[in-house]
């Protein structure tokens, strides 16, 4: 096992499944003692005592993030107990969706409140100390939806986008003080999130697969390890970027399925 994160102090908000989970268990495997943050308590108490149990340091709080002032309260608690910030995951969703007509605009302010405002507060809090620290790194997991377009996902999509274009100008202004930020964009990811959202289909859930090249939906680790990457000082040089962690689903070009059997039989015809 690597230590790149020895010594380093790691928040993780979303802590408690999925993405947030698999993130807070690699980032302490690996040296780092991780503060996780999430609505559910439980969840981040059980992670906490297999964290603690394996080695590990882990520190659980209760946040909700789509209440601004009490993530800017986390921040400023975790700064003031360590004296400093290394590594910030901004990892808590928000997935509201619904076709544009379907959509209430609280549903829409959901998702900004979660995927925006959170994620500004959170970096700018974490920022203050990063630059007097002349060192840190800051990962923010966005989706594929914030670079393709898709059916009822107009509010999720656009509040993604929204950060990942926050993320590469707020890149530039940290990168003098050897801050760097980044961006994760999964595609189809085995979580409670997927399953909740297609109600564990599987014809449904078949098919997302099939659609992406891999011919797989991600395992949550799998997309931990480029958030520790990005994180890391093996990534040291690499600011303002969104990376795609999504079995090729972004560069494809759909072209729908046809025989070719018959398309041969046209030609031998004419």
């Amino acid at each position: 096992m690597s230590n790149r994160f020895e010594g380093k102090v790691a928040i993780v908000t979303g802590a408690s499944l999925g993405i947030g989970r698999s993130t807070a268990l690699l980032l302490a495997k690996e040296g780092a003692h991780v503060i996780g943050c999430a609505r559910r308590k439980p969840k981040l108490d059980e992670l906490e005592q297999r964290i603690v149990s394996e080695g590990g340091k882990f520190s659980s709080y209760a946040v909700d993030v789509n209440d601004a002032a009490a993530v800017e309260t986390f921040v400023k608690d975790v700064i003031s107990q360590h004296g400093r910030l290394d590594v910030l995951v901004n990892n808590a969703p928000s997935v509201k969706g619904g076709m544009v007509l379907d959509t209430s605009l609280d549903d829409w302010q959901a998702n900004f409140k979660a995927s925006v405002d959170s994620v500004f507060i959170a970096c700018k809090e974490a920022l203050k100390i990063m630059y007097q620290q002349r060192s840190g790194s800051i990962v923010t997991v966005s989706s594929v939806s914030s670079l393709r377009a898709g059916m009822a996902a107009g509010g999720y999509s656009a509040s993604k986008a929204a950060i990942n274009h926050f993320t590469a100008c707020a890149a530039m202004e940290a990168a003098p003080y050897n801050v760097r930020m980044n961006i994760v964009a999964p595609g189809s990811v085995k979580t409670p999130g997927l399953d909740a959202a297609t109600r564990k289909n599987k014809a449904i859930l078949d098919a997302i697969a099939g659609s992406i090249p891999m011919q797989r939906h991600a395992d949550p680790d799998e997309i931990a390890q480029a958030i520790a990457f990005l994180a890391s000082d093996q990534a040291s040089f690499i600011t303002g970027v969104i990376l795609p962690v999504d079995g090729g689903k972004t560069p494809q070009m759909h072209i729908p399925d046809f025989d070719i059997t018959a398309l041969d039989n046209a030609k031998a015809v004419k």
